[in-house]
């Protein structure tokens, strides 16, 4: 269970959050995930690569994801 740690696009606070290659989309990458900010409740789109890698985030969500991911 690969923990990644990232900064929030709408708050800036540090974000943790566990992904595992079924919450993605495997057949497209940079594959979006949505993640919800336990800060400040609101959700973004992260890009991952084949490595679970943070490409870049987006405000909001963005079409393509297949699960939502609460940070800690």
């Amino acid at each position: 269970m690969p923990i990644r740690f990232n900064t929030c696009p709408h708050c800036e606070e540090r974000i943790i959050f566990d992904i595992e290659m079924e919450d993605i989309n495997s057949s497209q990458y940079p594959a979006p995930v949505y993640i919800v900010c336990k800060s400040c409740n609101k959700l973004s789109t992260f890009y991952v690569d084949s490595l679970l890698r943070v490409s870049y985030k987006e405000l909001g969500k963005k079409s393509g994801g297949i699960k939502r991911i609460d940070t800690k």
